[in-house]
């Protein structure tokens, strides 16, 4: 079944035998180009490749089955259908094992050969499109497997490193870290509430940002992007290049944050409540951020915050404990 209209570049030095054949392929949807030799015929192919082409084998200047050759040798993808008045056993041979996909005998007198060749060979062409799209389409699922795979793997051992942290800055630091380095990221922070105020987020941990800039805004955030993010108290991802609204609310002093394109960031969380924002800035190996990389830090975030609350049980009952000695 054909399932696309075809080109198909009709080679041969005799006009009137170019024109009987356009003639016969005039009832087809298929865009006809021609040819009076094989010179010719190689420069249309250079300009724009068709699906098949049928050639006469004796031409005026290079013979048919060097045509052949050239095509298969520069464009593997195009069948070819030879015809000739001397259908030997040596001609034959020599078209099949040089790559023709048929060979017809001339004089063609109906359609009816000439066009159950054609269609076997758009069949042909057809089915190995579509294996190509197939098999291009196996193997983008596979890269996507593989991408999983190794983002769980990534997310299993950032959860072991942060779930060993003996101290609260430790686990962030490990938080931090193990997000830049599974997503790789050029740059990233963590702002905290820090207290009090129109803007209580401040800046408590950074990798890759100015520390001037992380020193002046320590205790607060100035107004602009990042306090945007903080406040949004919501995941999000930015694949590429920020979009104007966002370029818009980058102040100054946070250019040099979002020099590199793609962001992304994660609220933190502690006993349900919010307690800062994690955000990365820049893919360092050219790869957009994707969906999946914020599921991922979602992730990271709800054990980072499963381990705080644990932490801080923990230290309670050391606290009741110290209590009971000393009573």
């Amino acid at each position: 079944m054909l399932t696309r209209n075809h080109s198909i570049l009709i080679v041969d030095n005799v006009s009137d035998r170019r024109q009987q054949l356009k003639a016969m392929l005039f009832e087809r949807d298929d865009t006809i180009l021609e040819a009076e030799t094989s010179e010719a015929a190689l420069d249309l192919m250079k300009e724009s490749p068709v699906d098949l082409i049928i050639t006469e084998t004796e031409l005026s200047t290079r013979s048919g089955l060097y045509l052949l050759q050239e095509i298969k040798k520069h464009y593997p993808e195009t069948e070819v259908i030879l015809t000739t008045h001397n259908a030997s056993s040596f001609n034959l041979l020599q078209a099949l094992r040089h790559g023709a996909f048929d060979f017809i005998v001339r004089p063609i007198d109906t359609s009816e050969i000439l066009f159950n060749v054609i269609d076997k060979a758009f069949t042909q062409i057809d089915l190995r499109v579509q294996n190509q799209s197939l098999m291009a389409e196996l193997a983008h699922r596979n890269q996507e497997m593989e991408r999983s795979l190794a983002m769980m793997t990534a997310l299993s051992e950032a959860i072991e490193k942060i779930n060993s942290a003996m101290e609260v800055s430790e686990l962030l630091s490990r938080l931090l870290d193990s997000a830049l380095g599974a997503l790789h990221a050029r740059k990233g922070l963590l702002a905290l509430i820090c207290g009090p105020g129109q803007s209580p987020f401040g800046i408590k941990m950074s990798r890759g940002v100015s520390e001037e800039f992380v020193q002046k805004y320590t205790d607060k955030l100035s107004e602009g992007l990042l306090l945007d993010i903080a406040h949004s108290g919501s995941p999000m991802v930015v694949s590429d290049v920020l979009p104007a609204y966002m370029m818009d609310r980058v102040n100054e002093e946070e250019q040099h944050l979002v020099a590199d394109p793609g962001l992304m960031a994660v609220p933190l969380y502690h006993r349900d409540r919010a307690i800062g924002v994690m955000i990365l800035f820049g893919h360092a190996d050219g790869t957009p951020f994707t969906g999946q990389n914020l599921q991922f830090l979602v992730q990271l975030a709800h054990h980072a915050a499963i381990t705080l609350e644990k932490a801080g049980i923990i230290h309670q009952l050391k606290r009741q404990g110290k209590k009971a000695q000393n009573a």
